[in-house]
């Protein structure tokens, strides 16, 4: 079995109008090894949030809305835990963007060795939510267990964060559920979680909420003894 690899760079986006913020925010990024992509208001922005996994999301508090897109991405799914960077005036008061869910306030005009910084202290924090959501291509058996019945089901994919199954029968999106999963060495490891969704196909996205220290003792490690070192 195989597992895929790190990225080999971090993802960002930048949330803003200003031509010349863009410009230094990107240079940074790519000295950072990163790549980013840009939109120029909060609608877009969040519609590409809801779309795609970020490491980090660089939002100018210029824009209409910018303090509202903070809080829809704290209250979102996948990118609720992605490093929020607040470019904010220079006056603004850092603590209310803080309050407000921003992992780091940089000000306007923006210095290019202070962003460096800040990329650097954000770096394990990027690292430890990748980690969370590193998907292992897996085929293991696996059973959903709701109030109603239960389903086998075998998994395509498992990330800390949750699981990609096939399954004969799908479930509603938003259904509890208590899974047993099956490794091919050692007992079963077993939690609770939610259908975040499911498609046509029969294949749908399980996310964890609840898992026991057997899980993260043994199935995490078990996973990560798989997992191919990313090429430098």
């Amino acid at each position: 079995m195989h597992t895929k690899s790190n990225q080999s760079f971090w993802e960002f986006l930048i949330a803003g109008r200003d031509a010349r913020t863009h410009t230094i925010i990107a240079a940074a990024i790519h000295e950072f090894a990163g790549a980013a992509t840009a939109t120029s208001d909060t609608a877009t922005a969040m519609a590409s949030i809801t779309r795609r996994k970020l490491d980090g999301i660089f939002i100018d508090m210029g824009i209409e809305g910018a303090l509202n897109l903070i809080g829809s991405v704290r209250r979102g799914s996948s990118n609720r835990l992605a490093v929020v960077f607040a470019c904010a005036g220079e006056h603004e008061d850092s603590s209310r963007l803080l309050n407000a869910g921003a992992n780091f306030v940089v000000h306007k005009p923006l210095d290019p060795a202070e962003l460096a910084t800040v990329l650097r202290s954000a770096r394990q924090m990027m690292a430890v939510e990748r980690q969370r959501y590193l998907r292992h291509d897996l085929a293991l058996p696996v059973i959903l267990k709701t109030t109603e019945r239960d389903e086998k089901a075998v998994t395509l994919n498992i990330s800390r964060g949750g699981m990609t199954v096939r399954c004969p029968q799908s479930l509603v999106p938003g259904s509890a559920l208590h899974f047993v999963l099956e490794l091919p060495v050692g007992k079963p490891v077993s939690g609770r979680g939610e259908v975040a969704w499911a498609n046509t196909d029969g294949q749908m996205g399980i996310r964890f909420y609840l898992v026991g220290e057997e899980v993260k003792t043994i199935l995490w490690h078990w996973m990560e003894e798989r997992t191919i070192p990313a090429s430098s």
